[in-house]
């Protein structure tokens, strides 16, 4: 009997943390279990390798995706064949979702950059929940609008900020505190050709930038290590640059 009652308890604690996951993000704030669990149960659980495509733009969408570990491209193919990186995704991140705004199809790609784990939802489920879900459908729209935000920032960025800056904002977001003032260690999440594309910049305007900032701030960067002396250093330099943008935290 006891043992019985121990299996019930772990079953319901299980059940319970991946309730407070999910409520943990925006597109499921403030619901009710009730309305969260059937997303919960339907979740399912893929790994992927660096490079494998997780949807391509204009294919149906069968279902939504969230991150929770690893890194993904969003990119759109112009109609020269040219590829414009929209934006770099991590873990809590949820995407493919905005399709039931676009005939049900994929309005870009998605690119696993760094090995993922990510849990795919029916996007059936969301298009029958959200019509009968008020709490669901604000959400949606604050995401959308933090979406958009978003790309404005990132906008405001490039008119305001010269190339080092931006990368010295991009490297202020990795830290998990700007509260320590010397000897920062971080880690690249990505390679430098993707940091490059992500900040709106071509490999020859990356690498003289980069050189341009590690003189300016005393940053040491060597593979994909980076070494931050003197926060203070690079916080001045950026000139405030970081505190616009809202990088996301990933260490």
């Amino acid at each position: 009997m006891v043992t019985k009652t121990h299996k019930i308890d772990e079953a319901d604690l299980m059940e319970r943390k991946s309730l407070t996951f999910f409520k943990g993000l925006t597109l499921f704030a403030n619901m009710l279990d009730k309305d969260v669990a059937p997303f919960a149960d339907a979740a399912q659980v893929k790994t992927y390798k660096k490079g494998q495509h997780l949807y391509l733009e204009g294919e149906q969408a069968d279902s939504f995706y969230v991150i929770r570990s690893g890194w993904l491209k969003l990119f759109h193919i112009t109609e020269e064949g040219e590829e414009v990186n929209l934006a770099m995704i991590t873990r809590d991140s949820i995407t493919g979702e905005n399709a039931i705004f676009e005939n049900g199809r994929f309005a870009s790609s998605a690119q696993v950059v760094e090995d993922a784990q990510i849990l795919s939802i029916p996007h059936s489920l969301l298009k029958e929940q959200i019509r009968i879900n008020n709490q669901l459908a604000y959400n949606m729209l604050i995401s959308l609008v933090q979406y958009q935000r978003r790309h404005e920032l990132q906008l405001e960025q490039y008119l305001l900020y010269s190339a080092p800056q931006r990368i010295g904002c991009f490297l202020l977001g990795l830290c998990p505190t700007l509260e320590q003032k010397d000897g920062v260690i971080l880690n690249l999440p990505y390679d430098k050709a993707l940091i490059a594309s992500t900040l709106g910049m071509k490999g020859a305007t990356f690498s003289r930038a980069l050189n341009i900032l590690r003189e300016e701030t005393g940053i040491h960067i060597t593979g994909p290590k980076v070494v931050i002396d003197k926060m203070e250093r690079l916080l001045n330099f950026v000139n405030g640059c970081y505190a616009h943008t809202r990088l996301p935290k990933v260490c």
